[in-house]
């Protein structure tokens, strides 16, 4: 991603690499209940961190409290 910036007093261009242009990540997405798309949006918003960062945060908790692995068969993988 191309984007500009203020070095001292000049607009310069500079180049972003951001987590969609990234190799390492994938978009992960689904349908959740409205009410909790809210909650969700307002607490990332109070703690000042991106979607993509609780989301990342949650899905990692969720796999190391029920001892998820990827190496694991996974309910329809027989």
């Amino acid at each position: 991603m191309i984007t500009y910036a203020t070095i001292g007093s000049k607009m310069t261009k500079v180049s972003v690499v951001t987590k969609r242009d990234d190799p390492n990540y994938s978009q992960v997405s689904g349908y959740v209940p409205k009410d909790l798309a809210r909650r969700f949006r307002i607490a990332c918003s109070s703690e000042e961190i991106s979607q993509s960062e609780a989301l990342e945060k949650a899905l990692e908790q969720w796999l190391e409290k029920d001892n998820l692995s990827p190496t694991k068969k996974g309910k329809g993988d027989e």
